[in-house]
């Protein structure tokens, strides 16, 4: 497929600085920017996702997208996010520039560089956030009270489902007036631009889609590089010689590709992992913690009922003497006996032994039972993913907790796939890290859970613990 030379849609927009001065502008758009744009300007659709592939037009196509509406609707107030502010500034923002360049608007409109706000000399502005996670500010607070008419969230598949949620409460700036006395009156709308990634982004709009579901306020429109008569053709040409994950993602914007044979972890069954309703809380109550003392890893407690896991416990930083108490606490509460809580025991978890007499720890290269694996960590692992398969376990969390934990099943790999002298194993933590961007403590603190689940006891409480697995 050859990408379209031909420019099919111009859209003009008058824009007055003052009631003057008015000028006229002419945005030309390719094929799919215009049928995003007829969606963005129509009152029926108030969310689209505009992407799939690389090098589609996708950040251009919001950037012109909020100067329009800025400048045709005085006084409105446009919200641009990415994940991390340095991100954000450094490329949704420098296109920005390129667009009002183009549009001939640089020097009508000024940049606070300390608030990160753009103004435009009709009353209009623009706020540029960062949407990171922070477990300090799980409700996003730190947005304030900000009232916005539009949304444009740039690489949204990098952004929590809870983040889109708070922003999605932030529309009320719906009606005004333009300096020719003309009234305005729009709906929320909100453009979210992606490349491929199984998470909201596909659960909410590229599966329903496929299968017709989509409900009519919401659109999908898959932009590739090849729909981009712009994109440099020594771009493409590299991109198809990148692996064929690469090539399927970017190239094709297949969000449903998935050829790695090393995850352990079915996809679909990591979704149902949190509406499991058929697996109920029944059985022995034990627990598992991932400690993590100061840097970016997170202290991470889980309490099971049977097999029904209950996040209790997620911290940034964890002193030791807090980490003692919050686990006493949750053994307490939850009915937990000291011989079915375990402790990773190769961090600074190790000294929480000492503290809390006959907790079990766990170290990950220990002996496993079953000779097949090459250490303890990697058969726990194994029956993890085999529950999971299986919809035998049920994890009650929240939405952003569901998101970190689908990510960290995502990157549980085997090791040494195609060499099949060697015992099964797990790819390293710090290769997770490397695909994760962060430790996998939401993952540590499952595997170790599975250390009940695989003991063949023959007394005491661990008797109980051989029904987790619902055989």
């Amino acid at each position: 497929m050859t990408p379209k030379r031909c420019l099919i849609s111009k859209v003009q927009t008058v824009y007055n600085f003052t009631l003057a001065r008015i000028f006229l502008m002419d945005v030309r758009l390719f094929p799919k920017q215009a049928k995003a744009w007829q969606y963005l300007n129509d009152d029926k659709v108030t969310e689209l996702l505009y992407g799939g592939g690389a090098r589609g037009g996708k950040s251009a196509f919001g950037c012109i997208w909020q100067i329009i509406r800025r400048i045709t609707l005085a006084g409105s107030v446009g919200l641009v996010c990415r994940e991390m502010l340095t991100q954000l500034k450094d490329t949704t923002l420098l296109t920005m520039w390129e667009m009002l360049g183009m549009m001939h608007l640089t020097s009508a409109v000024k940049f606070n560089e300390v608030k990160s706000i753009m103004y435009f000399p009709n009353g209009s502005k623009i706020f540029f956030r960062d949407l990171a996670y922070a477990p300090r500010d799980p409700e996003y607070d730190r947005l304030g009270s900000l009232a916005i008419t539009d949304l444009f969230v740039d690489e949204a598949q990098q952004i929590s489902e809870k983040a889109i949620s708070v922003l999605k409460g932030r529309f009320s700036l719906l009606n005004g007036k333009n300096p020719d006395g003309t009234r305005w009156h729009t709906i929320p709308k909100a453009l979210y631009t992606c490349n491929p990634k199984r998470n909201w982004i596909y659960n909410d709009f590229v599966k329903p889609d496929k299968e017709g579901t989509l409900p009519p306020y919401r659109k999908f429109i898959k932009a590739l590089p090849v729909d981009n008569p712009y994109v440099d053709k020594a771009y493409i040409d590299n991109l198809l010689k990148a692996d064929k994950v690469t090539v399927q993602r970017l190239y094709f914007g297949n969000f449903e590709y998935d050829d790695d044979p090393a995850v352990l972890c079915d996809y679909d069954a990591i979704n149902d992992l949190f509406v499991n309703d058929h697996v109920k809380p029944v059985g022995s109550h034990s627990g598992a913690a991932d400690i993590a003392g100061k840097g970016h890893d997170r202290f991470v407690a889980g309490s099971w009922v049977g097999n029904v896991c209950y996040i209790k416990e997620d911290m940034e930083y964890s002193p030791g003497k807090e980490v003692e108490n919050r686990l006493k606490q949750m053994m307490i509460d939850d009915s937990i006996p000291r011989s079915l809580m375990i402790v990773d025991a190769d961090g600074i978890g190790s000294f929480l032994e000492s503290y809390l007499e006959g907790i079990k720890e766990f170290h990950a290269n220990g002996r496993p039972l079953d000779p097949r694996y090459d250490n303890l960590k990697s058969e726990c692992a194994f029956k993890l993913a085999e529950l999971i398969n299986k919809r035998a376990i049920k994890i009650v969390c929240t939405a952003e907790q569901r998101e970190r934990i689908m990510d960290e099943l995502g990157a549980l790999k085997q090791a040494d796939i195609d060499n099949d002298t060697k015992k099964f194993g797990i790819i390293k933590k710090e290769a997770m890290k490397i695909i994760l961007g962060h430790s996998p403590d939401y993952l540590d603190m499952l595997i170790m859970s599975m250390y009940f689940r695989r003991v063949k006891a023959s007394r005491g409480p661990q008797m109980r613990v051989q029904t987790h697995s619902n055989k």
